[in-house]
């Protein structure tokens, strides 16, 4: 039997689901992918029907080792749900902590937002030896406040990085959506 056959854990784990409680979800959603209406239509589809979401979105979570076991409570999964839709539509793209260099700037290019960011990262040099924090400061620094790569913290030592204007990035109500 698959990790997602069973409908008891979903159903204990979503009891008590208040779509209200995830509407930072929502609004975060919109914010990193500049109010992208598809994005936020599947956000909200996902909110709307959360297990049935998760049923469809089977594939994704047990690819990102997610067990529906109770581990993670609904506003997480939601969170994750928020996640998978933005890489969807390519409005976050997710690294590896331990990523090459070369393997980070491909990245990045496959951000659909990459080209408010391109005239930039392509004056630095970067160091091979760095990491993916590193990088990203290095290159918010060269951008000097009129973009950012921000990425949302996941306890996982991956990072899923937007690159947002500092407008887009004032409206993200959740606080585990940083500035690199």
């Amino acid at each position: 039997m698959g990790l997602f056959k069973k409908k008891a854990p979903l159903e204990k784990i979503f009891a008590d689901f208040d779509r209200a409680d995830c509407e930072d979800i929502l609004e975060t959603a919109k914010a990193l992918s500049g109010s992208d209406r598809r994005v936020a239509a599947a956000v909200d589809a996902a909110l709307e029907d959360p297990k049935g979401y998760i049923n469809r979105s089977a594939k994704r979570f047990e690819e990102r080792g997610i067990a529906l076991d109770g581990s993670l409570d609904a506003d997480e999964l939601m969170l994750f749900a928020m996640l998978n839709e933005l890489e969807t539509l390519e409005y976050v793209f997710e690294f590896s902590g331990k990523c090459e260099l070369e393997d980070f700037l491909w990245g990045l290019t496959q951000i659909k937002t990459y080209d408010r960011i391109k005239d930039v990262v392509r004056t630095l040099e970067l160091d091979e030896n760095g990491d993916v924090e590193a990088w990203g400061k290095e290159i918010n620094k060269a951008l000097d406040a009129e973009f950012y790569l921000c990425y949302i913290y996941i306890d996982d030592g991956s990072y899923p990085i937007a690159i947002v204007t500092p407008e887009e990035f004032e409206r993200v109500p959740l606080p585990f959506v940083m500035i690199m």
